[in-house]
This record gives C-alpha cells, structure tokens and sequence, in this order.
C-alpha cells in the first residue's frame, strides 16, 4: 500500500482503541486542531497540529489505565474521529500531512455542521403546487 486510506469513525472510545490497538493511525479533530494518535511501543505517541501553523507539537504517554481513558474519552469530546491505515513503511509526518489534506478536501470545515452529512429532501405537496401555479 502506497498511500493513506483515510475514513471517519463513529465516535465511540472503544473503536478508537481497537483502531488503535490494531496498529492504525486515529486523527481526532476540533475545528482545525489536529490529534494524531498511535499506539506503539507501549505507549501511546500524540502529535498535535493546527491546520494552516507551520510546526506542532509532540508527546508519549504510557498505556496505563489512565491514559487509556484520557484516549477513549477524546473520541466523544472532539468533533470527529478519523482513521488512516497506511504502510508502516510509510514516512510518519508524510502520512499525517497527507491524512489531514485528505480530511480538509473531504471535510473543509468552513460549514461545521453540515461536515460529512447529506441532506436528502422531498418536496411537499405544497412545493410542487407552487410552481406549477407560478
């Protein structure tokens, strides 16, 4: 595999870790505020970045019973949850400036609300009466 499939998760705290758990990348996001997430070495490895900055931040934790919940729980507070699979392979920082142009064309952000969701409508009885009465 020589790119990043990128797909939004529910947000539920047990996906994310078995997401996790199963060696894949989890990017939760607020407004435009980055968390990319891995779990490796025993440990859970955070980077942080906001789009458009030019650096971010880094940081470990150990996988212990709290920081556990401080990941399960970053599901429910941010806006979304998305995961990148990708080729261990891969160049890290490659695959996180991907993922989030992938994010930021799919989900730009500018509507929050209306992120990732269609509205599919009938018209009414009414509606249709309206123009063909116009």
């Amino acid at each position: 595999m020589d790119n990043v499939n990128l797909d939004l998760l529910p947000k539920d705290g047990e996906r994310l870790l078995k997401e996790l758990a199963d060696g894949n990348m989890v990017i939760t996001r607020s407004k435009n505020d980055f968390l990319y997430i891995l779990d490796f070495d025993g440990q859970f490895h955070m980077f942080s970045h906001t789009s458009g900055a030019p650096g971010g931040g880094q940081r470990q934790f150990p996988k212990d019973e709290k920081y556990t919940a401080v990941v399960r729980n970053l599901a429910e507070i941010s806006d979304a949850v998305y995961l990148a699979e990708f080729d261990k392979s891969m160049n890290l920082y490659g695959v996180m400036y991907t993922a989030e142009e992938g994010i930021l064309d799919l989900f730009p952000g500018v509507d929050r609300d209306g992120d990732g969701m269609v509205d599919f409508g009938l018209p009414s009885d009414d509606d249709s009466r309206n123009e063909t009465d116009e």
